[in-house]
């Protein structure tokens, strides 16, 4: 079984509890490098470029343009071409069911 990889809402600074996306640099399909920019974040401080963590193919994007998120929310999963949208799925469901922001 191949391996589902996340990219979540970085932690930029010790008061930081939200950030939102400004804009995606990467699309479904695309293949993504580790350290490569993959999407645009604004805070009430600061706006800049989220590099990917991992490397693979962006097989979801789950937060859109706009869309204001804790720290290690789920963003985008990636992962090899043969996992199937049904383990993606389920990746997500069991992510977000699973998932406390910080401070909860």
């Amino acid at each position: 079984m191949a391996e589902l990889k996340n990219i979540t809402m970085p932690k930029w600074g010790l008061s930081m509890t939200t950030g939102t996306v400004t804009g995606w640099r990467v699309g479904v399909g695309d293949t993504v490098t580790e350290g490569a920019p993959a999407l645009d974040v604004a805070t009430e401080k600061i706006e800049g470029e989220v590099e990917s963590p991992v490397s693979g193919v962006v097989r979801r994007i789950v937060a859109v343009e706009d869309d204001e998120l804790p720290v290690g929310a789920l963003l985008a999963v990636v992962s090899d071409e043969e996992v199937s949208d049904a383990e993606i799925d389920a990746h997500i469901a069991a992510f977000q069911a699973s998932f406390v922001p910080p401070g909860q």
